[in-house]
């Protein structure tokens, strides 16, 4: 049986590709690092940690004789102190809206550092890399955008050039290219 809950998080994109699919590492998925502060952070832990305790508990049941302790996976959140770090993903293109309520096109390219709601689904789970939480984006409120060139990551930064002359700082000379 999958324990799982829906949750509601506000806070600041650290990591976001909530426009198009992050596909560095093998098939693409939509996801967030979210930077909340600590004190809004806590509920969301106590549930995360409520979840992976009833997996733990599961397993106990599934495994009375064994004494062993159960390999657990890594957590979806980092504590950074004052602020605490929530990697939330998803493999299907998640629905975006503004704060006005309006749905955010897919033209928009969302950037770190803007702020924004998202309904999550945690949902625990016991696979070969252990007992643990998944946070599953279901929508995304913006709030405030930091938008940005879809085309920005990977692309040239530099001007194109019509004449292909370089001048070097120490030398009176041009070069042709």
């Amino acid at each position: 049986m999958s324990n799982e809950i829906l949750k509601r998080i506000y806070g600041k994109a650290k990591f976001c590709y909530l426009t198009s699919p992050d596909e560095a590492f093998g098939p693409g998925s939509y996801k967030v690092t979210l930077e909340v502060t600590k004190a809004d952070a806590s509920e969301h832990i106590k549930a995360i940690e409520g979840i992976i305790s009833k997996e733990v508990a599961e397993q106990h049941k599934l495994t009375p004789n064994k004494t062993a302790p159960l390999t657990r996976a890594p957590k979806p959140y980092k504590d950074g102190g004052d602020v605490v770090l929530f990697k939330l993903h998803s493999k299907f293109k998640p629905k975006v809206w503004d704060k006005n309520q309006k749905e955010v096109g897919s033209e928009v390219a969302i950037w770190k550092d803007s702020t924004m709601w998202i309904n999550y689904k945690a949902q625990g789970y016991n696979k070969s890399i252990g007992l643990g939480c998944t946070l599953y984006i279901q929508s995304v409120q913006i709030d405030e955008l930091i938008q940005g060139n879809p085309g920005a990551n990977g692309s040239c930064p530099f001007p194109k050039r019509d004449i292909n002359i370089i001048n070097f700082q120490n030398s009176n000379e041009q070069t042709k290219i």
